[in-house]
């Protein structure tokens, strides 16, 4: 059947440099993350803009596709829906066979994407500052780097991190007095700030690593605000391109796995060390700090490490922000919204939703309860809960500020 307007044995293409992720659930539905290489736009794509534009690849026609769309969905696309998705094709100049206005106005979308991602990311609770571009370093490495992946490394590191925890364990209060001891001396303190940056930083070059290693590229290394520290980062957004979900989940460990790894290097030069000596200070402090970080990173409540490894794991395209909108539904008795969820997916959402409420409660319980007993003793009861009132009043409208401020 000929639709007026539109050629349907046209064979449109897709620019090769368009990469098309997997299907990530989002409540009851489905988000394909689409990256033009070309500009570094991401765009996100539902189930059905996804069949249409990852079956243009210039062997299949528009009947074609119409065919497979009417079979999976139960309904043909008409001209107004076809007119539709080529403006927006146009528009981001995704299609193959650019002419020379084509690569003018990919420029423009070059130089706009680089300026969203610059706004996006320029919070009062989180700014970055790129330094530089990794990724031609990391795509010399990550090809002669398979050791580091193999089980032949990994397993016996994670088994030896296991004997560093238990180390810590068995003598914490030892590692906690030769630290009180050189706490003020000025190499004790120069080493363990410049180390503890540079742990971190071999952090996130491991998730630029990783990140190389399965097919991405990865355009920054940086310093992060994120209130209220100054620290490295790394942008690792291919992840979300890469088809084995294995992969997401490495590359979301791999940070946590090259601190661990150090904590092994730490653990062995304390035990070497002369007993008293800033050298046995400043190992211990760095088994300490880079054990319970690593710990640390691995709740799931915070957006740390240990999340993004539970929302890869899961396959899901953000778990805590579906589970805000599922308790958001649940609340508000919304219950046809929640009708097409998989069952779990629901138990995931609940399960979350319940432990993140949980983990906040005793966090701030805890910051709470040590923070008024020390000002207590400072200032009196009275004084301590006006200046605790006014800092959770402060922190809340700056959370508040910063969602609104991402929100528009």
């Amino acid at each position: 059947m000929t639709q007026p307007g539109v050629d349907l044995s046209a064979r449109p293409r897709i620019r090769q440099d368009v990469a098309f992720g997997p299907g990530l659930r989002a409540g009851d539905t489905a988000v394909y993350h689409v990256k033009d290489h070309a500009t570094g736009w991401y765009y996100k794509l539902g189930p059905r803009e996804h069949f249409v534009l990852s079956r243009m690849d210039g062997e299949h026609s528009l009947d074609d596709i119409n065919a497979e769309y009417i079979a999976a969905f139960g309904k043909r696309l008409g001209p107004q829906s076809w007119e539709q998705i080529f403006g927006l094709l146009h528009r981001r100049r995704l299609l193959g066979d650019t002419s020379d206005a084509d690569l003018a106005e990919l420029e423009r979308l070059r130089a706009a994407a680089a300026a969203e991602t610059k706004r996006s990311r320029s919070t009062l609770l989180l700014k970055r500052f790129p330094l530089v571009n990794p990724d031609r370093l990391l795509g010399l490495l990550a090809p002669r780097a398979g050791l580091l992946f193999s089980p032949r490394f990994v397993v016996p590191v994670l088994v030896a991190t296991c004997g560093v925890w238990a180390l810590v364990a068995s003598q914490w209060r030892e590692i906690w007095e030769q630290m009180q001891v050189h706490r003020g001396a000025p190499l004790y303190i120069a080493l363990v700030l410049a180390v503890s940056w540079v742990i971190h930083a071999v952090h996130e070059f491991a998730h630029g690593l990783a990140c190389k290693r399965f097919g991405g590229n990865v355009p920054e290394i940086g310093v992060m605000w994120r209130f209220p520290l100054f620290v490295p980062y790394c942008r690792a957004d291919d992840v979300m391109l890469f088809p084995a979900r294995r992969h997401r989940v490495f590359t979301a460990f791999a940070g946590v796995f090259a601190s661990l790894t150090l904590s092994v290097l730490f653990a062995g030069l304390w035990l070497v060390a002369p007993e008293g000596s800033t050298a046995k200070a400043f190992a211990g402090s760095m088994v300490l700090f880079t054990s319970l970080a690593s710990l640390v990173n691995f709740i799931p409540f915070l957006r740390l490490d240990g999340y993004y490894m539970l929302t890869h794991a899961l396959g899901l395209a953000d778990l805590r922000v579906e589970t805000y909108k599922f308790w958001g539904h649940l609340l508000r008795r919304r219950m046809a919204e929640v009708r097409g969820y998989r069952r779990r997916d629901l138990w995931t959402y609940v399960a979350y939703g319940v432990g993140s409420a949980l983990f906040a409660a005793a966090l701030a319980g805890t910051i709470f309860t040590l923070w008024f007993t020390r000002l207590s003793g400072w200032l009196g009861p009275v004084p301590a809960a006006a200046i605790l009132t006014a800092e959770a009043a402060l922190i809340i409208t700056l959370i508040v500020y910063a969602r609104r401020r991402k929100r528009s």
